[in-house]
C-alpha cells in the first residue's frame, strides 16, 4: 500500500486528522495507511494518551524506535504516562534503569506509575549501582518500602537494604512525609497517599 506518491504527499509530521486531510480519504482509511506505513519503517509514532498522538512520515525508512523509560513504565504499570518527551535508550535497558530514570524526572504521575518496576527487578545490584551513580539510593528505598505496603514485590537482598541517613530529598515538588515512618527511615519526602496507591493495585 505504499507508494511515492502518497510518501511525497505526507513526508513532514501529521496528525490522523492532518493526514486524512491530505491525502482526500477517510480517517479510517488514513490510520489503516500510516499503519502500514509505520511497519514498513517510513512512519515513527510519539504522543498518545492525553496527548494527540503524531506521525513522523519519511521517504527513507527509519530506524526502529528503541525503548525508553516511558515505554517500560507502561508495559508493567496500570497507570498509563503520557510521553511529553521522545526517550529512547540505545542498548540495553530494562526495569532497573527505567527506575532510576523515572526518579530523575521529579514528576509525581512517572514515580508513582514506576512503582510497579519493583515486581520486576532482577537485578538489585545493577539497580544499586545506577541508583548510586545518580545519587538516588534513598528515593529507591523510600519508593520500594512504600511499593511494598500495596502489591506484592520481590524482597530486595538486605546487603541493599540500607537506611540513607543523608540529607532530606524530595521525590516529587512536593515536600510531604506521608508514611511517616519510612519518610523519617530514609529522609525522604513522600508525597503519595493512599488513595494514590489504590490506583496502582
Amino acid at each position: 500500500m505504499k507508494s511515492d506518491n502518497s510518501l511525497r504527499k505526507l513526508e513532514g509530521l501529521h496528525t490522523a486528522e492532518t493526514a486524512t486531510e491530505r491525502l482526500g480519504i477517510s480517517r479510517q482509511s488514513a490510520l489503516n495507511m500510516l499503519s502500514k506505513l509505520k511497519k514498513e519503517g517510513y512512519v515513527t509514532v510519539s504522543g498518545g494518551g492525553r496527548r494527540k498522538r503524531l506521525y513522523k512520515i519519511t521517504m527513507r525508512k527509519q530506524r526502529p524506535r528503541e525503548k525508553g523509560m516511558f515505554d517500560i513504565i507502561n508495559k508493567y504499570s496500570p497507570m498509563k504516562i503520557a510521553e511529553w518527551y521522545d526517550h529512547q535508550v540505545h542498548g540495553t535497558y530494562g526495569p532497573e534503569e527505567a527506575l532510576v530514570d523515572a526518579l530523575q524526572t521529579n514528576s509525581f504521575r512517572v514515580i508513582l506509575a514506576s512503582m510497579r518496576l519493583f515486581s520486576h527487578i532482577t537485578d538489585w545490584s545493577k539497580l544499586y549501582r545506577l541508583a548510586k551513580e545518580k545519587d538516588c539510593w534513598q528515593k529507591v528505598g523510600a519508593l520500594y518500602d512504600v511499593a511494598r505496603l500495596s502489591f506484592k514485590i520481590k524482597r530486595m537482598p538486605r546487603r541493599y537494604y540500607h537506611n540513607g541517613h543523608g540529607r532530606w530529598r524530595k521525590l516529587s515538588q512536593l515536600k510531604k512525609k506521608n508514611f511517616p515512618q519510612i519518610s523519617e527511615k530514609w529522609h525522604v519526602y513522600i508525597p503519595f497517599n493512599q488513595k494514590d496507591l489504590e490506583e496502582m493495585r
